[in-house]
């Protein structure tokens, strides 16, 4: 299955506990339609460059995803229907993602052992 990557933006507005919900319906509509979610990245609150609709900054957030090529007509039906999401994308990545998860994953393992010790 292709590995895809989607971007998208929120309300800065909006508090954390609906910015978490927000990013769990992404991830909850990837698996409902039979996709695996690799990696969530929150990039937090950036500055745009120039204003989109009436706002001059957004919360970003990657979600890493594999799935099949119907997920991400399904999630850019969702992004235009929910008014806290002022812009996306989502691409085919040309990364090997599992990879890159696994040294995430080992990275962590290291950190924390060398925290413990």
């Amino acid at each position: 299955m292709p590995i895809y990557e989607t971007v998208f933006v929120l309300d800065p507005s909006l508090d954390d506990k609906t910015i978490q919900k927000e990013i769990k319906k992404v991830e909850d509509l990837i698996t409902d339609n039979k996709g695996e979610v690799l990696k969530t990245d929150k990039w937090g609150k950036k500055r745009f460059t120039y204003p989109i609709k009436k706002r001059h900054e957004g919360y970003y957030t990657l979600v890493l995803f594999e799935g099949e090529g119907k997920i991400p007509k399904e999630l850019e039906r969702a992004y235009k229907l929910n008014e806290s999401c002022l812009r996306y994308l989502t691409v085919v990545s040309e990364e090997e993602a599992k990879p890159i998860v696994a040294e995430e994953k080992e990275e962590k393992t290291q950190e924390d052992e060398l925290t413990v010790s």
